[in-house]
C-alpha cells in the first residue's frame, strides 16, 4: 500500500497524493501530474470537468460515494463522461475498480466494500487531518509505547485518568499538525468506539 513512500526519496510523512505523484514522475520521466491534497468536496464540477479520468485513492466509503455521485451528475447534466479508477485497501483486502458513469456506479456495488472499522493507520501515523485521527494515534500508538498507567495496562474508556491522559496526548498531536476540535468528549467517544 505504501510502496511510494520511502526513506530514500524523503516521502515518509508526506501526504499520499504528493508522495504518489512524485513516485510516478520518477518512474515515468516527462509525465506531468499535479497532486491535490484537499477534501474532494472542496472542488466544484468545473474542477472535475477538466479531467479525462479521475484516479481515486480515498480512505472512506463516504468519499467514494461522493465522487461517484458528482461524476454521475456531471454525466447526466452535461453529457461529459469522466471515468474514475477507484482503488484502496482495508486491512489486507484491496480493490481496484473502473467506474464509467452513467452506466456503472459505486452504489450498485456497495456490498463489495468491506465495512470500515477504523481509520487507516497510515493516515493516523503520517498525515492526520481530523481530531479523531489525533485521538486514535494517542490510543493505538502512544498509549502502548508510553504505558502511562503501568506496564500492560490497556486503555479503559470508562476510566477518567485514562481519558484525561489520552485527551492531553491528542491535544499535543493536534497542535503539532494544526488540527482543531479535540475535546474531552470527543476523546471519550473515539476511545469507546
Amino acid at each position: 500500500k505504501q510502496w511510494y513512500r520511502t526513506q530514500s526519496t524523503g516521502d515518509i510523512g508526506k501526504p499520499k497524493a504528493v508522495a504518489a505523484v512524485r513516485s510516478v514522475m520518477r518512474r515515468i520521466p516527462g509525465l506531468q501530474y499535479e497532486p491535490h491534497y484537499n477534501k474532494i468536496q472542496d472542488f466544484d464540477d468545473e474542477f472535475y470537468l477538466q479531467f479525462n479520468i479521475v484516479i481515486c485513492g480515498l480512505d472512506s466509503v463516504f468519499a467514494r460515494r461522493w465522487i461517484n455521485s458528482t461524476l454521475l451528475n456531471i454525466a447526466l447534466k452535461t453529457g461529459n463522461i469522466i471515468p474514475f479508477l477507484d482503488g484502496g485497501t482495508e486491512a489486507f483486502k484491496g480493490h481496484c475498480r473502473v467506474v464509467i458513469p452513467p452506466d456503472a456506479c459505486i452504489e450498485c456495488n456497495m456490498d463489495l466494500y468491506p465495512p470500515q472499522q477504523n481509520f487507516p493507520l497510515c493516515t493516523i501515523a503520517n498525515t492526520p487531518r481530523l481530531p479523531e485521527h489525533c485521538v486514535e494515534y494517542a490510543k493505538i500508538v502512544l498509549w502502548p509505547k508510553e504505558q502511562p498507567c503501568g506496564e500492560g495496562i490497556s486503555v479503559d474508556g470508562d476510566n477518567p485518568d485514562h481519558i484525561a491522559w489520552l485527551y492531553k496526548a491528542a491535544v499535543d498531536r493536534a497542535k503539532a499538525y494544526d488540527i482543531t476540535g479535540v475535546t474531552y468528549r470527543l476523546t471519550q467517544g473515539v476511545t469507546k468506539r
